[in-house]
């Protein structure tokens, strides 16, 4: 059984002698200090956890034993306890030479302690000391030299003397310390080895010295291979000494799987106990033992545990051992900690750039750095391996000694085929999940990586894998994670862990695997129409082939296709050319995205209640009608989906419910008309930006719309029912250049925080009640015709971003308040032809960007001073500004180009200590006198970089000279 602990195996294996035992090796004469001094400090050591070796056993013969000599080799730490009788033993100082030995080739630490005698008499074996080791020249006169030359070595360290330090008590209390101190710095040295362990080491110490006298229970969670072992172990190697009882259970997950369980619990016990008696008892008899060690404070290390029963196997509850105990448990599964009932998780992160270029290049160069001709190819292998620590070594050690040929076409072959050691560590993970969780990985792994969450859990569940559930079960697994933005992300490896399990499926034939995303598989199938009943989904960067000629019966080959998605990331126009379906399909297709789709009807036989997603951007569809049947399937279905709610009694609704989440119909320039009334209740995100021809919006039900993008449309209004949606979110509106007005029940949504209006050039005016929008953090409204500002905007208390410019005519009949525009940032009023600014200007206290550019006022108003957070100051092109008041000594940049009027600064710079000022764009005319430059010069000197006319560099060179 793999496992570690204090009496079995020590934690600061050196690198060149790794099969270290022990802490400290004790030498000392027997006869004067074995039953005293030596003892005592013995004891004192073994308190504190120290592993010692002692030789108790009373030496006879004149050869040492090779038992004797391996104990000093295997110990990190000598203590030479030199008292009178001490050189009188040919053993001691055999003991003596092999311990200086130990400390020139392995750099063994060695500590002298004179128990009452002097240490000039040993340096120079004088005295009674002398006396005592001159008996031995008759005997062993070719040995003498020697023996002299270590003693007088030895004698020469830095050590302990008991006629220094009294009592006695307190000599070994110090020599204790000193060892803890010097142990410790053998674990800081050893640890060198290991990389990007200092921070985490450090936060999952302060999380285990809390200073709760309970069991503090730690999870350390992460994927396979990001280092979760080496940190528990080296937390462990670390801290072990200080508590009674120790032991590291490694791989408890594989014992389980092996039936070794019990073996590992016999050793676990028997080591924390100190009984090696224990045997391996039924479950029945656990807390008889278990309650052996309430009495003990102990560390233990479970890893690797994938089920909380296998914890429940090894010691029962968690909660039975001594007050001080500290229980660490690592694991893949997040919900394991929690059925543990952990004190806290502390989750593992990926190596930063430098750590990981480090570890890779032990491995793959055998030092610390690459070879500088492989310097790029190394930053692109860790680039790939994503600062996984288990990656860098397998990718390391595979390159080793390799051309760089070979070098170069790795990463290739491992974007089709992960190395064995990674998928095999990362895939354990992946075997634990149940077919449907297993089913809902694949699917993020190929086609839903960086989709919204939601989205994606309706179309799985759709699918009847039973997403809301299986996900936050691949999020505890580490498999996921969930942005802030509720998008789905994956890390590189388990995506291409994923997609090996499913080219596994069927290596040499892409047609018979379930998955198909790699352009040149999906371009082979498509093109020769080899598709099979194996297909379940596609996705096709379209940017990446040739024009395929898709055959009328393509998809028939592919009765259970869930997924299509034929996309384009350079935004070109559609690749896959056909001129009509023919024979079945699609009848399970619930994700259907195809840009610059070719036909004007959809599929016939597409099942408008199974759809969870529907985008057809920069399509040929012309029209949607309730009324009208001439325009084909298209109509049939968007109507269907539409008015299905009204063709349903209420009782069927779950039944029969219609699953469109995503309506994506972007670009569509020859669609003109919606059906009258929306219906979709589950639908989030309504796209039909660029479909200029569109110039009514239907009335819409309330529902899950969050995002609405209408940007580039012939809208002239907006549906009265808008108010009804409460949780929109994101409304854009801009370049609706037909839009006249908007609704006053627009002000009635409570979660709208993003309103673009930009580029709409016919729309004059705000509703009046706009402050009624408590949750609005960006207004955009550049280029519009609007002219006045409603006074009720002052009441946006999260408004973050205001952005007004390009409004001529505008003006601001406003008085700020303290309470208004509390989180205004940046306020942008360019090229509006302001006339005057509003006296209460200064009361927008959190303001950091101001921009004023193009603008008719005469002045600033000198309540500017109170923006004590302005850090940017544009006002540039306002020419008939003739002066400016003080400025906020924050301010970082202030553009005054080409303000003709403006002639000086005063006040600008009051001293070197209060501005900040480090940009300053300046005009041609602009006049300076001499203490006006020397103040720029001289206060701010090192704080300005001067962007400003040749006129002021010369007179600022003058007034240096």
């Amino acid at each position: 059984m793999a496992s570690s602990s204090s009496s079995s195996s020590h934690p600061y294996a050196s690198l060149t002698n790794p099969e270290i035992k022990y802490d400290v090796f004790l030498s000392f004469g027997g006869e004067d200090t074995r039953e005293s001094f030596t003892s005592h400090l013995y004891s004192a050591l073994s308190r504190e956890t120290i592993e010692t070796f002692i030789d108790d056993d009373l030496r006879r013969g004149d050869e040492i034993s090779q038992s004797l000599l391996d104990a000093i080799e295997a110990s990190s730490i000598s203590i030479i306890i030199f008292s009178e009788s001490y050189a009188s033993s040919r053993w001691c100082l055999d003991e003596l030479l092999k311990i200086l030995e130990c400390r020139k080739e392995y750099a063994q630490i060695v500590i002298p302690v004179f128990y009452r005698v002097d240490p000039s008499h040993v340096r120079k074996q004088t005295g009674n000391f002398g006396d005592s080791f001159l008996k031995l020249e008759e005997r062993f006169p070719d040995k003498m030299q020697s023996w002299r030359n270590a003693l007088t070595e030895a004698a020469d360290l830095s050590g302990f003397d008991s006629l220094v330090v009294s009592p006695e008590s307190a000599l070994i209390e110090e020599i204790v310390n000193a060892i803890l101190k010097r142990l410790d710095d053998t674990f800081h040295s050893e640890n060198e080895d290991l990389v990007g362990v200092r921070l985490p080491m450090k936060e999952i110490e302060s999380l285990l010295r809390t200073g709760s006298t309970n069991v503090y229970k730690l999870g350390i969670w992460g994927i396979g291979g990001i280092g979760k072992t080496t940190i528990a172990g080296a937390i462990f190697n670390k801290i072990s000494r200080h508590f009674a009882g120790s032991y590291f259970a490694r791989n408890v997950r594989e014992a389980e799987e092996t039936g070794r369980l019990g073996d590992l619990r016999q050793q676990l016990l028997s080591t924390l106990l100190n009984d090696g008696n224990v045997k391996n008892f039924l479950n029945t008899d656990l807390n008889f033992q278990s309650r052996r060690l309430t009495r003990k404070k102990v560390l233990i290390v479970f890893d690797d545990v994938d089920h909380p029963r296998q914890i429940k196997i090894l010691v029962g509850r968690l909660d039975l051992f001594a007050s001080g105990s500290r229980i660490i448990i690592t694991t893949r599964d997040r919900q394991v900690l929690a059925n543990c009932g952990v004190d806290e998780v502390y989750q593992m992160e990926e190596l930063v750039h430098d750590d990981a270029l480090r570890l890779f290049s032990r491995h793959a160069f055998g030092g610390d750095h690459p070879h500088e001709s492989h310097t790029e190819l190394a930053c692109k292998t860790i680039k790939y391996a994503r600062g996984v620590p288990l990656a860098l070594e397998v990718l390391g050690r595979y390159l080793y000694g390799k051309r760089r040929e070979v070098w170069e076409n790795a990463k290739s072959k491992w974007e089709t085929a992960l190395p064995k050691g990674i998928q095999d560590a990362l895939k354990i993970s992946y075997d634990g999940l149940d077919d449907k969780e297993q089913n809902i990985f694949l699917d993020i792994a190929c086609f839903f990586i960086d989709e919204d969450r939601d989205t994606a859990t309706k179309f799985l569940d759709d699918c009847e894998f039973f997403a809301t559930s299986a996900i936050e079960v691949l999020v505890d697994k580490h498999l996921i994670t969930i942005s802030v933005l509720n998008k789905i992300e994956m890390h590189d490896l388990l995506r291409a862990m994923g997609r090996e399990i499913v080219r596994q499926e069927s290596t040499n034939d892409p047609g018979k695997r379930s998955r198909l995303w790699h352009h040149k598989e999906v371009y082979k199938i498509l093109s020769e129409n080899r598709g099979t009943e194996a297909i379940q989904g596609i996705s096709l960067d379209m940017s990446k082939v040739k024009d395929i000629n898709l055959h009328p019966n393509t998809f028939t080959k592919m009765p259970n296709l869930r997924i299509l998605k034929f996309y384009s990331s350079m935004n070109e126009e559609n690749k896959c050319k056909m001129s009509y379906f023919q024979g079945p399909g699609f009848t399970e297709v619930r994700y259907l995205h195809w840009h610059g789709y070719p036909l004007k009807l959809l599929p016939s036989n597409i099942h408008p209640e199974k759809l969870v997603l529907l985008e057809m951007p920069h399509s040929n569809i012309e029209q949607l009608f309730d009324n009208v049947q001439d325009y084909g399937k298209l109509n049939q279905i968007i109507t269907a989906a539409f008015n299905f709610f009204s063709k349903i009694p209420t009782p069927s609704l779950t039944q029969h419910l219609n699953n469109l989440v995503i309506l994506n119909l972007s670009g569509c320039k020859n669609l003109q008309s919606l059906p009258a009334r929306i219906h979709l209740k589950l639908l989030k995100e309504l796209d039909l930006s660029g479909c200029s021809k569109l110039k009514r919006l239907p009335e819409i039900s309330p529902g899950n719309i969050t995002t609405m993008h209408l940007d580039g449309t012939a809208l002239e209004e907006l549906p009265s029912s808008i108010e009804c949606l409460s949780k929109l979110s994101h409304l854009g509106l801009a370049d609706c250049k037909s839009l006249k007005s908007l609704p006053s029940g627009l002000c009635k949504l409570k979660s709208l925080d993003v309103l673009i209006i930009d580029g709409c050039s016919n729309l004059q005016r705000l509703p009046e009640e706009l402050g009624n929008l408590e949750a609005l953090d960006i207004l955009h409204a550049i280029g519009t015709s609007i002219t006045e500002v409603p006074p009720s905007i002052v009441r946006l208390k999260r408004v973050r971003g205001i952005y007004f410019g390009r409004n001529k005519g505008l003006s601001l009949p406003i008085t700020f308040s303290v309470d208004g525009l509390q989180n205004l940032r940046d306020l942008n009023l360019n090229d509006c032809g302001i006339m005057e600014l509003p006296e209460s200007l200064g009361l927008l206290s959190s303001v950091t960007t101001l921009h004023l550019e193009g603008n008719n006022f005469e002045r600033i108003p000198e309540s500017i001073i109170q923006l004590s957070n302005l850090e940017r100051l544009f006002i540039r092109y306002c020419e008939r500004l003739q002066s400016l008041p003080k400025l906020p000594c924050n301010l970082l940049s202030l553009d005054a180009h080409h303000c003709t009027a403006l002639e000086s600064l005063p006040g600008l710079f009051p001293s070197s200590d209060e501005s900040y000022l480090r940009t300053l764009y300046l005009s041609d005319n602009f006049k300076l006198d001499r203490n006006e430059i020397r103040g720029i010069v001289k206060g701010a000197l090192q704080k300005i970089q001067l962007l400003a006319t040749a006129r002021l560099r010369e007179a600022r060179e003058k007034v240096c000279r």
